[in-house]
């Protein structure tokens, strides 16, 4: 007899049955690990056998092990792991995977690892950093936007870099460095402003739309001048203002100038707005 039993005087039907589903809930769990080693595990001890006998070495064998890491990285390792399992399982998959592309690389005798390799990190910590990110404890925790954006701007020169190198280009680090910098400045600017700045909601709203503001005459001249600076040739030398004249929408130049203008008079009046709302509209 149970205490809860003995204080009730009543059979505990529903403690017996939640005990019943969690001795089967381990079983199943177990059977599934099992289940699990005996598939990859045998498949990896058959492709080994193979490819000893046939190819008298260890050829396109890795090939088959580092796939199937890839498959227990998304199945076994999730059963596996008690603590951080989010985490360990995007970490298992990516490892993984690049080691994937570093077998498939060199039994291919390509050349193309470390531009691929830089392309999968990206594009992974894009879609799954801020799942990571989310079980890091405090005080890392109440950074997370910076970390992964900081992250992402560090992911993003290496897959310049590996692109420069595989193509043997001439265009890193000038121009596509310091272009590709600039260009985070806005989302920089949005993030340290949004998680930071010690004001409202509409104050936030007003900073990053002046901050967009601000930055988006200085879109095509700061471009013009880094491809001048790499030894490049442009059409037309951007000021650092527009040049509108809305009376003239018949060339490319004008239109452009003034389209870009009247973007830049929408994001002012916004910014404008979300001021006024601060300063003269009910706290909430």
């Amino acid at each position: 007899m149970s205490e809860h039993e003995l204080l009730t005087a009543s059979e505990d039907v529903e403690a017996r049955n939640a005990e019943t589903l969690a001795k089967k809930y381990l079983a199943l769990l177990r059977r599934v690990r099992w289940t699990q080693y005996i598939l990859y595990g045998g498949t990896a001890l058959i492709c080994l056998i193979c490819n000893l006998a046939v190819d008298h070495g260890l050829t396109w064998f890795w090939l088959v092990l580092t796939g199937e890491m890839v498959g227990a990285s998304l199945t076994l390792l999730p059963v596996l792991v008690k603590q951080y399992r989010g985490a360990a399982t995007l970490g298992g998959f990516t490892l993984s995977l690049e080691l994937l592309l570093l077998a498939s690389c060199l039994f291919s005798g390509g050349d193309w690892f470390l531009l691929a390799s830089a392309g999968v990190l990206f594009g992974l910590g894009m879609a799954f950093l801020p799942v990571v990110l989310r079980e890091l404890p405090k005080p890392l925790g109440e950074h997370k936007a910076v970390l992964y954006l900081g992250a992402e701007t560090l992911l993003l020169c290496a897959l310049l870099w590996a692109g420069g190198a595989y193509s043997d280009a001439d265009w890193f680090p000038i121009p596509a460095l310091p272009s590709a910098l600039f260009g985070l400045v806005l989302p920089w600017a949005w993030v340290l402003i949004c998680r930071y700045a010690p004001m409202g909601p509409w104050w936030k709203s007003a900073a990053c739309l002046g901050a967009t503001a601000l930055f988006l005459p200085l879109v095509n001249p700061v471009a013009d001048r880094l491809v001048l600076w790499s030894g490049g040739r442009v059409e037309y030398r951007h000021a650092f203002w527009f040049r509108p004249d809305l009376a003239n929408w018949s060339n490319e130049w004008t239109f452009n100038e003034n389209v870009l203008f009247l973007v830049w008079l929408c994001l002012a009046g916004a910014a404008v707005l979300c001021v006024l709302r601060a300063v003269f509209g009910k706290k909430e």
